[in-house]
């Protein structure tokens, strides 16, 4: 099984929230894909009836990585990473989703310590330059 590519870093895709982040810290990531195994294994496995309409976009960051990976339905997953809709998703398939909504979530998450530093960097660097016109 291919190795599935991660999508492009963009304002339209979903991002990780403080929220999922608390979450990701208190579980761990072995635990947060442990739920992607379960999430896909219940959503994706089988063709749903309602293909489309079964993976909620909010409440965990495992659903998040669904919707900006491009695998929150058989369709979705059908078109951007050629896996067949209609039967029923091999292990090595549920294993190439899993890996690559892990990878996501990594991603997103260190990208979000990355931005917090920066900001806290340009709060900084902010904070300074007030002081220094003050008291000029």
């Amino acid at each position: 099984m291919r190795k599935l590519k991660l999508p492009g870093r963009d304002q339209t895709r979903p991002r990780l929230t403080e929220d999922d982040i608390r979450l990701i810290k208190e579980s761990g990531i072995p635990e947060i894909k442990d739920q992607a195994r379960k999430i896909v294994e219940n959503k994706l496995r089988e063709q749903p009836d309602n293909d489309g309409q079964q993976t909620p976009s909010a409440g965990n960051p495992v659903y998040k990585a669904m919707h900006a990976c491009n695998v929150s339905s058989r369709k979705e997953l059908s078109r951007a990473h050629r896996m067949p809709a209609g039967g029923e998703l091999s292990d090595k398939q549920i294993d190439a989703i899993v890996n690559l909504l892990t990878r996501w979530i990594v991603r997103e998450y260190n990208f979000y310590k990355e931005e917090r530093k920066q900001q806290q960097k340009n709060l900084n660097e902010f904070s300074r330059r007030n002081k220094e016109e003050e008291t000029a």
